[in-house]
């Protein structure tokens, strides 16, 4: 883990930064939305509003954008904008904040405190307990535990949620940084990253984050025509064991014989949207989606239909597959565009850079595009 620097942790799109809590000044109107100026306004003790304060710059480093945008749920921040979801955290020395641009998340602090050891009960179970007495280091194990619970208790957001009782975790921490499992009375999992950050004075800052699983995570095969990804998706469902749904562009225009309208895009992401929300499995493969409708609108007919965006936004996937243009072209009745491949590749990488979520490239041939693949997504994975 950095400093002053965002880390990129795989997980489908997690940023985490943590900073020093600031002793200096700080231009407050600047930084902060107003539900967060008026709760400032209420603070009276001055360090805690510089730890107030360094948590939201934190999120701000992540995107200029994201700490203006906070707003409230009772105590829990959220994005006003519904652009990912935040957590935020703070010790007395270093403050912390995360992003995810489609899954819940939740991001712990935890100074050293001797503490722990004398509420246990109150937030690990009894099978727990023995597992971390008997483990190497134990005093690490619970502090661990314990800002996985809190990081978990945040990104669950469910009233009356027992750390003891109603999460479990699957890991015991044995070293200053790692990765871990848990999962919830209700069945969501959830993956755990921790790591300690040294202080000045020797002592260190474990800094905790939680992510959870999405029911059904979502992959998207996005790209020009003529660049595999019709065949990739196929390879990635059979090599994954999971679903893939077939571009339905393609089955409604063989019907329509090279003759359509922009009313026709509009009929396709209407039935492609009903398509992809009735499916439930743990891993779906999907060629194609509305960001093909929305570069083709705008490319073909010169224009931006409001519905599209409003069906990505209700419907973000989890990782996209951009697939180069770099396979020969190979005729089909329903491809346009021998001639102008690149051009419309990087139509596709302007509008995937501009949602945040994120996006692996994929080149090569045969094999070696298909472990390309392969590699992009396990790279990600929980």
């Amino acid at each position: 883990m950095m400093s002053a620097e965002v880390n990129n942790l795989g997980l489908f799109g997690l940023k985490i930064i943590y900073t020093p809590v600031r002793s200096d000044e700080i231009d407050q109107n600047k930084n902060l939305s107003n539900e967060d100026l008026e709760r400032l306004r209420k603070f009276k003790n001055e360090k805690r509003k510089r730890e107030f304060l360094s948590a939201r710059i934190a999120l701000g480093m992540i995107d200029h954008d994201l700490s203006k945008d906070i707003s409230y749920v009772g105590r829990r921040p959220m994005l006003k904008s519904n652009s990912g979801e935040i957590s935020l955290s703070h010790s007395q020395k270093i403050a912390a904040a995360a992003w995810h641009p489609s899954l819940p998340i939740g991001i712990d602090v935890e100074s050293e405190r001797q503490q722990l050891e004398t509420i246990l009960t109150k937030f690990l179970s009894l099978e727990e307990i023995d597992k971390i007495k008997s483990c190497k280091n134990p005093d690490l194990a619970r502090r661990i535990a314990w800002g996985a619970k809190e990081s978990i208790y945040k990104a669950a957001n469910q009233k009356g949620l027992s750390l003891s009782k109603d999460i479990m975790l699957n890991f015991i921490a044995e070293f200053e940084s790692g990765k871990g499992n848990a999962t919830i009375a209700d069945g969501r999992k959830y993956s755990i990253g921790w790591s300690l950050i040294a202080n000045d004075d020797k002592t260190t800052e474990a800094l905790v984050w939680a992510v959870e699983h999405p029911k059904t995570l979502k992959i998207i095969l996005t790209g020009p025509e003529s660049s595999g990804k019709t065949a990739l998706c196929k390879s990635l469902s059979v090599h994954f064991k999971s679903t893939h749904i077939a571009e339905y562009a393609r089955e409604y225009l063989k019907k329509k014989k090279g003759k359509y309208d922009l009313n026709d895009l509009i009929q396709i992401n209407e039935t492609q949207t009903e398509n992809h929300k009735n499916i439930i499995e743990p891993m779906v493969f999907f060629d194609t989606d509305v960001i093909t409708l929305i570069i083709w609108a705008k490319d073909k007919f010169n224009e931006s239909i409001d519905d599209f965006e409003i069906t990505l936004r209700d419907n973000l996937p989890h990782l996209y597959l951009l697939c180069r243009s770099d396979l020969p072209w190979v005729y089909d009745p329903q491809r346009e565009n021998p001639n102008d491949l690149n051009r419309i590749f990087h139509l596709h990488e302007q509008a995937l850079k501009s949602l945040k979520i994120p996006f692996e490239y994929v080149e090569g041939k045969g094999e070696a595009r298909l472990k390309n693949a392969i590699c992009a997504i396990e790279n990600q994975m929980f």
